[in-house]
């Protein structure tokens, strides 16, 4: 596989994990230009597809870590209740990307170690055993997380479901 069609390949997968662990986008788009440019510089060689899969997700996430080291990023600005009720469509019937789009904001209200496990657990499909070697975390303390995460994110669909 060439250069482009690997960058083709894991551009997806790199955006909505860097989306997932920080606050913003212009964050995110930070961090997804670092990984290309490390996957560029550094020209790793992979054994096999799951191989190149687990490189740049762990490159991702040890960017995303050193962004949260080197910069004050507490203050998260979550969207208010009228934002989240303008975007959110009222018909009962909506298609699969607005049902994706819809996840997805009710994923950035997350905090960014929630919304990583799950995005990995239902985007990804990754156990938690392959999680915690991704993450560098304990496999308990990534089943907490998806266990809390699964518990905000069920809060914020009944929230959702009590504005319509």
């Amino acid at each position: 596989m060439t250069e482009l069609e690997i960058i083709q390949k894991y551009s997806a997968l790199v955006r909505i994990l860097a989306l997932s662990r920080t606050s913003c986008q212009s964050d995110a788009d930070d961090v997804y230009q670092e990984v290309f440019y490390r996957y560029i510089d550094k020209h790793p060689k992979f054994r096999d597809e799951e191989h190149a899969k687990a490189w740049f997700i762990r490159v991702t996430v040890n960017i995303t870590r050193n962004m949260h080291k080197s910069f004050d990023r507490s203050r998260r600005v979550d969207l208010r209740e009228e934002d989240i009720s303008d975007l959110i469509s009222d018909s009962d019937i909506i298609s699969e990307s607005e049902k994706k789009a819809d996840f997805e904001m009710l994923l950035s209200r997350l905090n960014p170690r929630y919304k990583a496990v799950l995005m990995l657990h239902f985007d990804c499909g990754y156990t938690v055993r392959e999680m915690a070697d991704l993450l560098g975390e304990s496999q308990p303390a990534v089943k907490a997380l998806l266990v809390h995460g699964k518990q905000k994110l069920k809060e914020l669909m009944t929230e959702r479901n009590d504005w319509n």
